[in-house]
């Protein structure tokens, strides 16, 4: 913060310090990230919460980076697959 001296009486020149103040206490935001964020083609659907015991989760995050597919998407194809083998 720089204070400019007046010439008369010693006193300091308030005009650039409430700007150095608001300049040193605004925090910067990263930029935003552009574009539209990526949906899987399961987003409008129902929701389902199920548990999984820790092993199966883990399969099914490391086969989602292996495919490159959201885990929701694997999911769904087999319970698909798993269906359409067991209907009568």
């Amino acid at each position: 913060m720089t204070l400019k001296k007046t010439t008369g009486g010693g006193g300091i020149e308030m005009d650039n310090i409430a700007k150095d103040i608001d300049a040193t206490t605004t925090p910067v935001r990263p930029p935003a990230k552009m574009g539209r964020p990526k949906q899987n083609p399961h987003a409008e659907d129902k929701k389902l919460t199920i548990r999984v015991p820790a092993d199966l989760h883990r399969k099914l995050r490391y086969a989602s980076v292996d495919l490159d597919k959201p885990m929701v998407e694997i999911a769904v194809d087999a319970l698909i697959a798993y269906l359409a083998k067991h209907e009568g």
